[in-house]
C-alpha cells in the first residue's frame, strides 16, 4: 500500500507546477518535521475497525523517528478510543480532542484524557464557548477556516490556532 501511494501523482490536481509531486511516507514527514520549525498536529484517522492498529502504528513511528531533544508533536483524533489508547501507551504525548459537534461533556472528556488542546469545528464555536474552554486552561483550535474575516473573528474571540486549506491566505 505504501509503494502504491508513493507512485501516485499528488500535485497535478493543484497545478502543473507540482506535477509528479509524490505522497510522502509518514516516516519522511516525521524526519522533515524533526528539523523544521513547524509545530506538528498529527491527526490519527483510522479506517473503520482499525482504531487500535492505526493508533499503535502512528505512536510507534513517532517514537522511532522523533528526536528526543525536540518537543513532542500534538496528536489528535475524533475517535475517543484512539485518544484513550494514546494516553495509555504514551502518557507524555500532548493530545488534542477533536469535536465536530458541541459536546456538553467536553470538559470531563478533556480532563480524563489530560488534553493539551481542544479542536472544534469552527461552525460550533461562539465567543462564550471559546472563553469557557480557555478559562479551563486549554488551547483552543478551530477547523477548517479559509476566510480572513472569519479567522480574525475567531482570533478576536481568543482562539489560539486555526487549521486551513489555504494557510497563506490567512497571514
Amino acid at each position: 500500500e505504501a509503494d502504491y501511494l508513493r507512485s501516485l501523482d499528488a500535485g497535478s490536481w493543484y497545478s502543473k507546477q507540482y506535477k509528479g509531486e509524490k505522497v510522502p511516507h509518514f516516516t519522511d514527514v516525521l524526519k522533515w518535521l524533526s528539523f523544521s520549525d513547524v509545530q506538528a498536529n498529527i491527526e490519527i484517522k483510522p479506517y473503520p475497525g482499525t482504531v487500535e492498529q492505526t493508533t499503535v502504528s502512528v505512536l510507534s513511528y513517532i517514537h522511532r523517528y522523533w528526536p528526543q531533544n525536540k518537543e513532542l508533536p500534538l496528536v489528535s483524533c475524533f475517535e475517543w478510543d484512539a485518544l484513550v489508547l494514546c494516553r495509555s501507551i504514551a502518557p507524555e504525548m500532548p493530545l488534542g480532542l477533536l469535536l465536530h459537534e458541541w459536546d456538553k461533556d467536553w470538559l470531563q472528556k478533556a480532563k480524563q484524557l489530560e488534553c493539551y488542546s481542544i479542536h472544534f469545528n469552527r461552525k460550533i464555536l461562539t465567543a462564550d464557548r471559546v472563553k469557557a474552554v480557555k478559562d479551563q486552561g486549554y488551547v483552543v483550535c478551530a477547523y477548517t477556516v479559509n476566510r480572513k474575516r472569519l479567522a480574525k473573528k475567531l482570533f478576536d474571540w481568543g482562539v489560539d490556532a486555526l487549521f486551513s486549506d489555504y494557510p497563506d491566505l490567512l497571514k
